[in-house]
């Protein structure tokens, strides 16, 4: 049978998701818009999630992969501002978009991402860093995870709050997610990016089962948080222009195992 188009099965939807926009959360410190003039190269387009017209955000060089949208940049400098002051792991940076706006909360951040190896997209995210004037606040390591974030733990390395953002495929968010369970201390969150993809919310689900509290806040592409001890999850509220639930239950159902926060 001929499968029609998007925009003619679902006008409404197609009309939606072209009027693309930023969503800032209701209740968490302003991300500041001064990040942008950081990333020359950014461009805005249409959500890779279709069911939330969230504004996305590539680098023109490198226009498939797209970044942490608006509202999730703003978790994160929250989450950063949570632990200001601490040590964090980010894995996977990309050209640095999450990565700045982790830094500009004040953390002391460690990043570990293979692009960090003469690759242009790890040579964009030091020119962003720079521009930022907060090289000074970030160590960039080169490597695949998990087996470099174990190196760097065996040298002495310890961190307060983890993002996984690295390889999406098959079981490695598991297994990042399994290194830094294993190397978070007491009172510590974990955070992961794309829980869209199952494989992704698997990992969050394996945390869930060994004794972290779990939930996902309700952004484009989907934001899990594990915490345990003294450290709480940001209350977030998600865009209200959306019906999140009947997203869920239609299109998500891999996501019905955690609580909304």
């Amino acid at each position: 049978m001929l499968r029609l188009p998007f925009p003619v099965r679902n006008p409404v939807k197609y009309i939606h998701w072209s009027l693309h926009y930023d969503y800032s959360p209701t209740g968490c410190e302003v991300l500041p818009r001064e990040i942008e003039q950081y990333f020359p190269l950014m461009r805005k387009l249409r959500s890779f999630n279709r069911n939330v017209p969230h504004s996305a955000r590539i680098d023109e060089r490198f226009p498939t992969v797209g970044w942490v949208s608006w509202d999730e940049a703003t978790l994160l400098y929250n989450y950063g501002k949570m632990f200001n002051g601490k040590k964090m792991l980010e894995i996977g940076c990309w050209v640095g978009w999450s990565t700045v706006a982790l830094a500009l909360s004040g953390l002391k951040l460690t990043v570990v991402d293979p692009v960090l190896e003469n690759m242009p997209q790890g040579d964009a995210c030091r020119d962003s860093l720079a521009r930022a004037r907060l090289m000074n606040s970030v160590d960039l390591v080169p490597g695949f995870s998990p087996a470099k974030v174990e190196q760097l733990s065996r040298q002495g390395e310890s961190w307060d709050i983890f993002f996984i953002d690295g390889n999406h495929d098959g079981d490695a968010p598991l297994q990042d997610a399994r290194m830094c369970a294993e190397l978070a201390p007491e009172d510590s969150i974990i955070l992961l990016h794309d829980l869209i993809q199952p494989n992704i919310a698997e990992a969050l689900l394996w945390l869930q089962n060994n004794g972290w509290q779990c939930g996902v806040h309700y952004t484009s592409m989907f934001m899990g948080v594990a915490w345990r001890g003294n450290r709480k999850p940001i209350q977030h509220t998600a865009d209200p222009r959306i019906n999140w639930q009947k997203l869920i239950d239609g299109s998500y159902p891999h996501l019905r195992s955690f609580q909304r926060i």
